[in-house]
């Protein structure tokens, strides 16, 4: 039976499909967490998203044999464009059942979307922008999903091949066992660096819940210089920061995240650790679907308000950086070291230091040298429209 695609960007029903697709094809899978069903909702809300503000996008869902069998957006980001001087348009948000009929429909769809934009390249995963998920998983099946981060079928690899997708860049994410201790070597040089940076005038403190929209922001400005050069890279607008700020403070313990400031107060380095809130959509896929939305808030808020430490044994480094100018001191070595020692002290176990490019060797032997191993890959393709 050939493949029907249906446009739900307006349509209810159409994006409730859209929306629980993810939980027929993962039915098996013991390793995937869901997606905050809350969030899922609001990031592909064209009404409610940042992102359209100044993006465009659709949303389509591919039906054969009458049921469900795919999903894909269509997502246009000027802004992306304007800042890497190109003509590139996205696909994201893709799930879809073993069958290359099925999977050549839907992208397709987004192939004749994007060319009605004028653009060139067709680019995917990728939801929205590099600050929301990107990638697609092909080293790593066997391990459980972070927040924000891709898990998908090993034959979804296959479906982009066999359209004749290219890769274009590979991403890369470490794993580190916070039950270990850190090599001497390397807590010696984040010892010393503090203490030659203190006796400078500089300043090393956590997150200060009291303040936590103006610490953020010292944390994007920091991550914006700091990633200005990198690839896929652009600017977010002021909504989208208070988007972001807003979800992590939510899951963010104070000495998890640590900022650096300048003998004047300017801002020189962050890294900010945040705990893995797939450990509550994880433990909710035991309940019906129609109970799940309510039963993941409800454990997300028993954690984070009721339950004692450990709240969570997983944690993720989301964002590190220090300023152009900075570079060089070796704040680096802190910078990885002080998440791990503050890790240990709320009880989480295990961390993710995600994701990196894959040739950004000077952030990958630092990560490399306090024991973080390499332990899943993934993917962006490229295919000219």
């Amino acid at each position: 039976m050939a493949v029907e695609i249906k446009k739900v960007t307006d349509d209810k029903a159409g994006m409730a499909s859209f929306i629980r697709l993810p939980w027929t094809i993962y039915k098996n899978d013991p390793h995937w967490a869901p997606d905050l069903i809350m969030d899922l909702k609001k990031r592909t809300n064209k009404k409610r998203h940042p992102f359209f503000e100044f993006g465009d996008g659709d949303f389509f869902i591919a039906i054969k044999d009458g049921k469900t069998a795919g999903r894909i957006a269509a997502l246009y980001n000027p802004k992306h464009n304007n800042y890497q001087h190109d003509k590139t348009g996205f696909w994201g948000f893709f799930e879809c059942i073993n069958d290359q009929e099925t999977a050549n429909a839907l992208f397709d769809t987004v192939r004749a979307w994007l060319k009605q934009k004028g653009l060139e390249v067709m680019r995917g995963p990728m939801s929205s922008d590099t600050e929301d998920e990107i990638g697609m998983l092909y080293e790593g099946f066997d391990t459980h999903r972070f927040f924000m981060m891709p898990h998908n079928p090993p034959y979804y690899m296959d479906l982009c091949k066999n359209y004749k997708m290219e890769k274009t860049k590979d991403l890369i994410a470490f794993s580190l066992d916070i039950t270990q201790p850190i090599p001497e070597k390397i807590a010696r040089i984040a010892q010393l660096v503090r203490e030659r940076m203190e006796s400078k005038g500089f300043t090393f403190r956590h997150l200060n819940k009291k303040q936590t929209k103006e610490d953020f922001r010292i944390i994007m400005d920091i991550y914006e210089a700091a990633w200005a050069e990198n690839w896929g890279f652009s600017p977010i607008t002021s909504r989208q920061f208070n988007e972001l700020a807003e979800n992590m403070q939510m899951i963010a313990a104070e000495g998890l995240v640590v900022i650096i400031e300048g003998p004047n107060k300017e801002p020189v380095g962050m890294a900010c650790s945040l705990y893995d809130y797939m450990e509550c959509t994880f433990w909710a896929r035991k309940f019906p679907f129609w109970m799940q939305e309510t039963m993941q808030l409800l454990n997300l808020a028993w954690r984070l308000f009721i339950k004692p430490k450990p709240k969570f044994k997983r944690a993720r480094l989301f964002l590190a950086g220090v300023m152009p100018k900075y570079r060089g001191l070796g704040l680096d070595a802190y910078l990885y070291v002080h998440p791990f020692e503050s890790g240990k002290k709320h009880g989480i176990q295990f961390g993710e230091l995600s994701w990196e490019l894959e040739d950004n060797l000077a952030i990958i032997k630092p990560i490399e040298k306090m024991g973080g191993k390499i332990y899943k890959r993934m993917r962006i393709w490229d295919i000219k429209i």
